[in-house]
């Protein structure tokens, strides 16, 4: 288990986010030798990303980005925004 040290509080609180989800992600999130930086995705919201660094056995949550223009499609959707993007 990981130690974790939140340096962007207001950041859940500002997205109201849940504090203890986020320290038991990240007790859990695997650290690789080596490994000096992650990004993940927030596990009860996707559109979170958690970024942050790690030192030794501590985990530190430096940041918390917001998907900013997040909508649901499907494969339609999402083939003619691709299509629409090449000027297709």
């Amino acid at each position: 288990m990981n130690k974790v040290l939140i340096e962007c509080g207001a950041l859940i609180d500002k997205y109201e986010l849940n504090r203890d989800s986020i320290m038991e992600q990240l007790q859990s999130i695997k650290v690789d030798k080596g490994t000096e930086e992650f990004i993940t995705a927030y596990n009860d919201d996707f559109r979170y990303t958690l970024v942050g660094e790690i030192k030794e056995n501590q985990v530190v949550l430096t940041n918390i980005e917001k998907a900013i223009a997040f909508r649901r499609m499907d494969n339609t959707d999402l083939f003619e925004f691709v299509k629409k993007g090449q000027g297709l």
